[in-house]
């Protein structure tokens, strides 16, 4: 992320036994860290066009559908229903779940995928999203001592 001091990336193994990538990016004031969540906004928020994009540059029909699903005083949750394009997700239909929350100086993007042939797995609804968002949300809080 341009101008972050420091950078750490957390994997986790979601619910659903798929990947879950927790990036968290501190910035050395919170303007700088406040326009580069507004930049990811900003990419999320056009990210229907760009995978529509990629689909057909792969063959594939284009079906990516981005929502913004959640939102705190601090963050926004979206999901993106779509046929994956490797190597930039798994091929195969499926929801990403992307959560964005900046505190101060931090800023914390959350991702996991779902395919949608897994086993077990239920839709995650709008108020799993904000209950989502909240968590990490309340985490950065305790973390920042604010």
């Amino acid at each position: 992320m341009n101008g972050a001091a420091a950078w750490q990336q957390q994997g986790y193994v979601s619910s659903f036994h798929t990947p879950a990538i927790q990036d968290t990016f501190t910035f050395t004031d919170a303007a700088a860290a406040q326009d580069s969540y507004h930049a990811v906004l900003t990419a999320m928020d056009g990210c229907q066009a760009t995978s529509a994009a990629r689909q057909t540059a792969s063959k594939i029909t284009p079906d990516a559908q981005v929502t913004r699903t959640a939102t705190t005083a601090d963050g926004i949750a979206y999901a993106r229903q779509w046929t994956g394009v490797a190597p930039i997700s798994a091929a195969g239909r499926q929801t990403n779940h992307v959560y964005v929350v900046q505190r101060g100086t931090v800023l914390t993007v959350l991702q996991y995928a779902v395919p949608a042939n897994t086993t077990g797995a239920t839709p995650q609804t709008p108020d799993d999203d904000q209950k989502q968002l909240t968590l990490i949300e309340a985490e950065l809080t305790t973390a920042a001592g604010s």
